[in-house]
């Protein structure tokens, strides 16, 4: 069996079959990736939540990144997204995303914590030479941006 195939079975079992043509079509047609993931509604607050879910386990290892995944399914599920799959998937890249911008850019967490959040949730992944992440300079400005309102 092939690794495509252990995606699409564990996709089918968590996601009901009008639900998985949906996300498969998304996955897999070009850039369904990004897509699908730049798709999921998130706001500042729930991204929090679910790195919070992840923070108590280092990134050491491959499995690391594994049980990060799991839980983040779990999360998506418990808090009622809908494909659960798709959302842990989403929660899961912007969290990468997120790190990998806050190591590069931020690594004293100078930036204000609550539009950090926010915008992790909103701003949308590209392509990366790492895989998916964030445009560094329009990730930063909506950190400002968001920082600056008034509310």
């Amino acid at each position: 069996m092939s690794k495509m195939d252990d995606i699409r079975d564990r996709v089918e079992d968590e996601a009901s079959s009008a639900q998985y043509g949906v996300v498969e079509a998304d996955l897999f047609a070009p850039d369904g990736f990004l897509a699908a993931v730049n798709a999921v509604t998130i706001t500042g607050p729930q991204m929090r939540a679910a790195i919070e879910t992840i923070a108590h386990i280092p990134v050491r290892s491959e499995a690391d990144i594994a049980e990060h995944g799991r839980l983040l399914a779990g999360f998506a599920s418990d808090y009622g997204f809908s494909p659960a799959a798709q959302a842990g998937t989403a929660l899961h890249a912007r969290a990468i995303a997120m790190d990998r911008w806050c190591n590069r850019y931020d690594p004293f967490g100078q930036t204000d914590i609550d539009a950090f959040y926010e915008a992790g949730a909103r701003a949308m992944l590209v392509v990366t030479a790492e895989g998916p992440g964030f445009e560094p300079e329009s990730f930063g400005a909506l950190v400002q941006s968001i920082t600056e309102m008034p509310y």
